[in-house]
C-alpha cells in the first residue's frame, strides 16, 4: 500500500527536492535538509506533543557524512564521528545522540532506500526524509500507554492465507476511494465498513494480535503521509493541497509484498485513515492515545457495513505473491518452529539491547503453538562485552523472557552450528557467526544460555 509526494505545480526549493533524481551525499542532504526545515517546526500540528525541531539527522556515505538540522548542513570528518562512537550503519538506520541531540543516522548508499523511492515513485531525499522523520516519531509513541498495554505478538501468521490479506487489501481500497471521492464517501465508507466486520469475525486473533500495530504504525503513517505532503509544499490545514500532494494507490494497480502483511497494512490503513478523520471528525488523536481505539475505529465508527463482492484481480495478485512469499518462508521457518518446539533443546537468548543500530528483521510472523514473534531474513550486529554475534538472513524467535526482550535461538537447529563450552557459545553457521559468554539457567524446565 504505497504513499509519497505526487506531482505538484509549483518550482519551490522543496518541490524540486521532492522530485529530484540526485543521488549523491552533498546534494541529496541539501534537499533532505529543505524538507526539514519546512516540516519540523511545525510537527506539533501535525500530531500534538510531537517534537522534533531540535532533532538531527546524520547521513553518511563512504566514510563522509553530513548532519543535518533544521537550521542548515554542515560537513562531519571520520575523526568527528569516531570521537562520539558513531558508525554509520551498513543498512537500515540507527539512533544516536548527538551534541545532546536525539539523531537518526542513515546510509545514503543503502540500495533498499533507492529501491523504495523507485517503488514509491518519488526521490531518494524524499526517501531518506520520510524514514528519518519516521523513526523520530515513533520515540513520541513510545510515550503512549495505550501502546504498552497488552502482549499481543507482532506478525502475520504462517503460513500465509490469502483472505485476510485480500480483506485487509479490500478494506483499503474503499478507504483510497473514499477519500478521493468525496462525493461517494459515504458509499465508500459502508463498504470499508463491510471488509473490517468480516476480518474483526473470520479472523479475530489476527484482529486482537493487529490492535497495537494499527495504533502506532497508521499513527506513524499518518504523519507520515502528512510531513511528505508538506515537504512539498502542501500547507498544513490546507486539506485539498494535502489530498493533492499525498499519494495513496488502490491495490489493484499496483502491490508489493511488503504490502500484504499487517506491518505494511497497519501503514497505509492508518495513514488514509487519518486524512480522511482530519476531514470528518475534529480532535480524534488523542482518542488514538487514550483508548485501544485505531484510526480505522474511530473512522468507521457507526457506519453501517455495506456488503460488497471482492475483486478477483485483486485475488490472484494477492495469491500469487503468498504463493512466491511461503515458498521462500518455509524451508527457512519450518525447521525454526520444530526445533523450538523441542524441548530438548536448549535456548540462547541475546540481549536485543545488545544490537548496534537498527535490526532489519525482513518479516515478522507468528506460528501456532510458538509465543514469539519470528524473525525471517535478519540482518544485524549484537555486541556483547564479551563477543560480538552477527546475523545475516537469519531466520530466529524474538520476544520477552522474564520481562526482557531477547533473541531466541534454538540450539542445534537446522542450519544453526554451535558449541557450549566453559560458558561459551561458539556460533559458525552461515547466517549467525560470533562468540559471547553465557549464562546458563532453567525456565519452566528448559535450559536456557543468556549471552552476556
Amino acid at each position: 500500500m504505497a504513499l509519497g509526494a505526487a506531482g505538484c505545480s509549483d518550482d519551490s526549493p522543496a518541490h524540486r527536492g521532492a522530485t529530484s533524481s540526485q543521488t549523491a551525499l552533498k546534494p541529496v542532504a541539501v534537499e533532505v535538509q529543505e524538507a526539514v526545515a519546512r516540516v519540523w517546526p511545525d510537527a506539533q500540528q501535525i500530531w500534538p506533543g510531537t517534537v522534533l525541531k531540535d532533532r538531527r539527522i546524520i547521513l553518511g556515505d563512504r566514510g563522509r557524512a553530513r548532519l543535518i538540522s533544521v537550521d542548515g548542513v554542515s560537513d562531519l570528518s571520520p575523526a568527528e564521528l569516531a570521537k562520539k562512537k558513531i558508525a554509520i550503519p551498513h543498512s537500515g538506520s540507527s539512533y544516536v545522540t548527538w551534541d545532546g541531540h536525539p539523531a537518526v543516522v542513515m546510509n545514503v548508499a543503502d540500495p533498499s532506500y533507492k529501491s523504495d523511492a523507485e517503488m514509491a515513485g518519488q526521490s531518494l531525499s524524499t526517501t531518506l526524509f520520510s524514514a528519518a522523520t519516521d523513526e523520530l516519531y515513533h520515540a513520541t509513541e513510545q510515550k503512549w500507554k495505550v501502546l504498552k498495554k497488552g502482549s499481543e505478538q507482532r506478525g502475520t501468521e504462517y503460513p500465509l492465507a490469502v483472505t485476510p490479506r485480500l480483506y485487509r487489501a479490500m478494506l483499503y481500497n474503499d478507504l483510497v476511494a473514499a477519500y478521493r471521492d468525496p462525493r461517494q464517501r459515504n458509499r465508500w465508507l459502508a463498504g470499508a465498513a463491510y471488509w473490517r466486520s468480516k476480518w474483526q469475525k473470520e479472523f479475530p486473533d489476527e484482529a486482537k494480535r493487529a490492535t497495537a500495530l494499527d495504533i502506532g504504525e497508521g499513527a506513524a503513517g499518518y504523519f507520515d503521509a502528512v510531513a511528505t505532503a508538506m515537504a512539498s509544499g502542501a500547507k498544513r490545514g490546507d486539506q485539498a493541497e494535502i489530498r493533492k500532494r499525498s499519494q495513496f494507490r488502490p491495490l489493484d494497480q499496483a502491490i508489493d509484498p511488503g504490502q500484504v502483511t499487517l506491518d505494511g497494512e497497519s501503514t497505509s490503513l492508518g495513514g488514509i485513515a487519518g486524512l480522511l478523520l482530519d476531514e470528518t471528525r475534529k480532535g480524534w488523536k488523542p482518542e488514538i492515545t487514550r483508548s485501544r481505539q485505531t484510526p480505522v475505529d474511530l473512522l468507521l465508527a457507526g457506519v453501517t457495513p455495506q456488503a460488497e463482492s471482492p475483486s478477483d484481480p485483486l485475488r490472484r495478485s494477492i495469491q500469487d505473491i503468498l504463493s512466491k512469499l511461503n515458498t521462500d518462508l518455509i524451508p527457512r521457518l519450518n525447521p525454526l518452529v520444530s526445533a523450538y518446539r523441542d524441548k530438548a533443546r536448549p535456548l540462547l537468548l541475546i540481549p536485543m539491547s545488545a544490537s548496534e543500530g537498527d535490526l532489519d528483521a525482513g518479516g515478522y510472523y507468528v506460528a501456532h503453538g510458538v509465543p514469539y514473534a519470528i524473525l525471517a531474513r535478519l540482518n544485524g550486529t549484537f555486541r556483547l562485552s564479551s563477543g560480538t554475534i552477527e546475523a545475516k538472513e537469519a531466520s530466529v524467535l524474538a520476544g520477552l523472557i522474564g520481562g526482557h526482550p531477547y533473541l531466541i535461538v534454538p540450539i542445534g537447529g537446522a542450519g544453526v552450528k554451535s558449541t557450549v563450552a566453559s560458558n561459551r557459545v561458539q556460533l559458525s553457521s552461515g547466517t549467525l557467526t560470533g562468540s559471547s559468554q553465557v549464562a546458563a539457567r532453567r525456565t519452566g524446565g528448559r535450559e536456557e544460555y543468556v549471552a552476556r
